[in-house]
């Protein structure tokens, strides 16, 4: 395989955060709000869950690489395809909302600029560091990112509206109060970082710790911090729309 220059991209939270703001966008409009986010949620992380165990550790020898099959432009058209047909024949959005999960995790790594791969098998074989990694390695590369820590957190509150109604009422019964205090600080501290993010990412700035690698992923990453600090900051009225 021929070997390239490691690209950017984002990690496995920074994903999930996109599919989740994303799947709450795509619920206020077609409805089934819990479902619809959590088959969103899943197509956004469903790239990296099968490419990198598969491309790095399953076909370390012969690919090395992290993203393959699940990443090209091929498999976004099929699980559209798909969701379509099951819309239509079912009138359930839920592999559509999969799909556009899907094709988040691609915006977010920028797949068209690796053309091979996003356009595989079209252009020839994958391209990419031909490097074995195992399990330990990809987990502590996802640990030592600053902005994961932070996405963690935010996601942790932004789950709240995954639960059940009845667990979610009986939960902000107890700790509405308190919740309710850090709604709007966390959530405007959220689009803080997100504008520094941003800023850093435009002007090429480097003032800010973090393992992306290309301006265009720090923009990235920050329109999704942004975007899940508006989720917290609009939690309530979310929430009551459940």
């Amino acid at each position: 395989m021929a070997r390239c220059p490691s690209g950017g991209g984002m990690f496995l939270l920074c994903h999930l955060a996109a599919g989740i703001v994303l799947g709450l966008i795509l619920a206020g409009a077609v409805g089934e709000r819990r479902a619809v986010v959590a088959a969103c949620a899943l197509g956004a992380i469903l790239p990296d869950l099968v490419d990198k165990p598969l491309g790095y550790i399953i076909l370390a020898d012969s690919v090395g690489y992290g993203r393959i099959y699940t990443h090209t432009l091929l498999f976004l058209v099929l699980a559209l395809g798909v969701g379509l047909i099951i819309f239509w024949r079912f009138r359930s959005p839920l592999v559509l909302a999969g799909a556009a999960g899907v094709a988040s995790h691609q915006a977010l790594d920028t797949m068209w600029a690796y053309p091979a791969n996003w356009l595989y098998p079209f252009l020839g074989p994958f391209t990419g560091r031909a490097e074995s990694r195992d399990l330990w390695s990809l987990l502590m590369s996802e640990l030592s990112e600053p902005s994961e820590w932070v996405l963690l957190a935010a996601l942790f509150i932004v789950a709240l509206l995954l639960l059940k109604k009845e667990f979610r009422t009986a939960l902000f019964d107890r700790a509405g109060p308190a919740l309710e205090k850090v709604r709007l600080p966390l959530g405007g501290a959220l689009m803080l970082l997100a504008g520094i993010m941003i800023l850093s990412g435009v002007f090429s700035l480097h003032g800010i710790p973090t393992g992306l690698e290309k301006p265009v992923d720090l923009v990235l990453c920050g329109l999704v911090l942004g975007g899940a600090g508006l989720a917290i900051a609009r939690i309530h009225r979310l929430i009551d729309s459940a």
